[in-house]
């Protein structure tokens, strides 16, 4: 299984790749939005982690782009996180409006985001 990670944030990456290590994932990482886009496109990965502030295409946007593109006929489950957007009516929009899979306010816990990433793959 594919997993990409997208994040400006080269110590979000490591940490990331440290939780996701033991879970058999092959990881490609992206630190901009339009890079990502075209990983996506090309990698097709089962999972998206994506920022929601990311230079280049936004990850809010970058959710709702790989979601209505009819090019990527394997659309990954995408988790949408942010250290900044954290009240309520932003897991809505991130959910409903940008059509993410799930949302995660950083900081967060490891068990945390092992559990939503096995919630998706198995829904």
């Amino acid at each position: 299984m594919k997993l990409l990670i997208v994040d400006d944030d080269v110590n979000i990456i490591k940490l990331l790749k440290l939780f996701l290590k033991d879970r058999g994932f092959d990881i490609i990482e992206s630190r901009n939005g339009n890079e990502a886009f075209e990983i996506v496109a090309k990698e097709q990965p089962d999972i998206a982690i994506i920022d929601g502030l990311i230079p280049g295409i936004h990850g809010f946007e970058l959710s709702k782009k790989i979601k209505e593109d009819p090019k990527i006929t394997k659309k990954p489950k995408i988790i949408l996180m942010t250290g900044v957007y954290r009240k309520p009516q932003y897991r809505t929009d991130v959910i409903g409006t940008y059509q993410a899979d799930e949302y995660l306010t950083k900081p967060f816990k490891k068990d945390q985001l092992l559990s939503l990433i096995d919630r998706l793959l198995k829904g």
